[in-house]
């Protein structure tokens, strides 16, 4: 009986990305490493502005998972989905009022936002043509962590779990609560989370550490802030790339657009599973 191979669509269509990823792994390569030239410039901020802002926003976090423990305790009795149904929307929520007291402190500032976030260093196509290119670079280091990450934890029989948002994209079936997932995790999280690491964090550390201890500070918060140890390592590389966008572009967007591709790329490959189960 002759030998053949099975290719599955999620195999073919990750064969697929992985080549994509190398060429444009060369591709950055070629175009940045020859004469690098690093963009992110001193702000009008510095490590006083990052300190109130992260302490307000660790009250804001702290406030929040007190009313979200209320609520699991008052509603024991319902189920998960009903639960996230408050919380989703209030994180939502948690997130705008965080970029709104950003954009408030700008004006009362007087500080121009897209020359701050470098959203006039390119047209705004470039820069999300270069957020594709390096969102695809991105993954074939990180999905070769990911890999690894879980076959070490499976050798070992250690229970790896998902993360919550990730939980819920799998066993989720309100289409208002997909929805919500989806507009949080293709739009409003990317936005926050770069404004907030790469965008307000990053340059006011790069002032202080220099450029690649600030890269490296920022990108181990941004992993740790996710609160899920397998997935540390492939978030902190994530993340050096996420920085790494910014710095050689000068401008916001193309991380934001790394972000929220690689989000997408993560859910296409969740719903695919969840429906072939």
């Amino acid at each position: 009986m002759p030998f053949e191979l099975k290719f599955s669509p999620l195999i073919v269509a990750g064969a697929i990305i992985v080549l994509l990823g190398l060429i444009c792994d060369a591709i950055i390569i070629g175009r940045f490493l020859p004469a690098p030239q690093f963009r992110v410039t001193p702000k009008p901020w510095g490590l006083r502005a990052l300190a109130v802002s992260v302490f307000i926003l660790t009250g804001l976090v702290l406030l929040a998972n007190g009313v979200y423990y209320l609520i699991a305790t008052l509603w024991r009795n319902h189920s998960s989905s009903q639960f996230a149904s408050i919380v989703l929307p209030s994180e939502l929520l948690l997130r705008l009022v965080a970029l709104t007291g950003f954009g408030l402190y700008f004006r009362y500032r007087q500080i121009n936002t897209q020359k701050a976030l470098g959203l006039d260093a390119m047209s705004l196509g470039a820069a999300a043509g270069w957020g594709v290119l390096f969102c695809l670079a991105s993954l074939p280091p990180v999905g070769a962590l990911i890999f690894t990450t879980d076959a070490f934890c499976q050798f070992f029989h250690i229970n790896i779990g998902e993360q919550p948002i990730v939980d819920l994209f799998r066993n989720t079936h309100s289409p208002a609560l997909k929805i919500i997932l989806l507009l949080f995790a293709l739009s409003v999280a990317p936005v926050f989370e770069e404004f907030l690491f790469r965008g307000f964090a990053y340059p006011a550390l790069k002032q202080r550490f220099g450029l690649w201890r600030a890269l490296l500070l920022v990108s181990l918060v941004f992993a740790l802030s996710h609160f899920h140890a397998p997935s540390f390592l492939p978030l902190f590389v994530f993340a050096f790339g996420l920085g790494l966008a910014y710095e050689l572009t000068g401008s916001l967007l193309a991380p934001i657009t790394m972000h929220a591709l690689f989000n997408a790329t993560m859910i296409l490959q969740i719903f695919y599973q969840r429906s072939h189960s």
